[in-house]
């Protein structure tokens, strides 16, 4: 008897926790943070970029299509892997690939609007990028946030050198660019995963290779870090390019995948303790359902 009235609490009681766990978890993904833009280069492999779009579940704030490719930028079958004990979100299935002949490669895609770094006070930004093979890293290898005709950031390979986040002429108040170097080098064939965070005019973020999430400060952990704070100006910017600007024959296939742009840090980077928390909602409730069923058996 006893044991019959304490299922019959339990049960209520864990269901109610599992659904709070997932309350939880839509709260912190929904509430507090908008996914702006998500191209997970899932297009159909085989094909060049130029004129596509993904599909479902990438978003984009108005539809807009890849363009003004120049050199060669393809689909191509295969996600990037995330790097083994980094955290990262899952990936969909192939990935984008700018493949260097003697030329400029690159490929960019509109926001349909303009976003402010005086109004949007706080960005994030993640990706997944290898650099090139063939033992060269490309110059200016990485992704970059246009206003117009004119870059006004870059995250990405400095060259054959490592991996920063600069802040381009005009966008700072001292003159030339600004950089804030990771001293993690670009090697050639290994994956990366890139985090910025753009905070209005205090300070621009990248981390590499984040293991982890700090849920009370909003940021990642572990990795490496480095920072600009000082001599920013807020800036528009309204596009995106994937970019590679050697022109070496022989540099080989760069590639990029899972690109995000949010409000929030755990949009682009998944916060391991709120599916924790579901998953041990799920857990409980699957026990407490399997013994009430060998009870009354």
């Amino acid at each position: 008897m006893l044991l019959n009235i304490l299922t019959k609490r339990t049960i209520p009681f864990l269901t109610l926790g599992f659904l709070g766990a997932f309350a939880v978890a839509g709260r912190c993904r929904s509430a507090s943070a908008t996914l702006y833009a998500y191209d997970p280069c899932n297009q159909s492999a085989g094909v060049g970029i130029d004129g596509t779009a993904s599909t479902s579940p990438g978003v984009w704030p108005t539809a807009q299509n890849w363009g003004n490719v120049a050199g060669t930028v393809d689909i191509t079958s295969g996600s990037l892997s995330v790097p083994s004990g980094v955290v990262g979100l899952p990936t969909r299935g192939n990935c984008a690939t700018l493949s260097n002949s003697g030329s400029q490669a690159a490929a960019f895609r509109s926001f349909g609007t303009t976003f402010n770094t005086a109004s949007d006070t706080s960005l994030w930004f993640s990706f997944l990028y290898r650099p090139a093979g063939s033992g060269a890293v490309g110059i200016n290898e990485g992704i970059s946030l246009f206003h117009g005709g004119t870059e006004v950031l870059f995250f990405g390979a400095d060259g054959p050198g490592d991996l920063v986040i600069r802040a381009v002429g005009g966008q700072a108040s001292s003159s030339g660019d600004q950089f804030a170097n990771t001293l993690v080098d670009a090697t050639s064939n290994q994956t990366f995963q890139i985090v910025a965070n753009i905070q209005s005019t205090t300070g621009y973020t990248i981390w590499v290779n984040p293991t982890g999430f700090n849920a009370n400060l909003g940021t990642p952990t572990g990795g490496t870090k480095a920072s600009l704070t000082t001599g920013l100006q807020a800036f528009g910017f309204d596009s995106i390019r994937l970019g590679d600007d050697d022109t070496s024959s022989g540099q080989g296939v760069a590639t990029f995948d899972e690109f995000r742009m949010a409000t929030s840090a755990v949009e682009v980077v998944p916060e391991p303790s709120t599916w924790a928390l579901a998953l041990g909602g799920l857990a409980a409730f699957a026990w407490q359902r399997s013994r009430r069923g060998r009870q009354a058996a």
